[in-house]
């Protein structure tokens, strides 16, 4: 899970990975909607 990821990073570094891993979460769900989209268009 990312959410473990994060909280090592916090544990070495400072709150500045937040920003980081939210933004790598809003991209990966972006790319899945997207792959998953055009599979679904792409049968039609």
């Amino acid at each position: 899970e990312w959410i473990e990821s994060m909280w090592d990073c916090m544990l070495v570094g400072d709150v500045s990975c937040i920003p980081f891993f939210l933004a790598t979460v809003v991209i990966g769900n972006h790319v899945v909607l997207n792959l998953f989209l055009a599979l679904l268009l792409s049968n039609f």
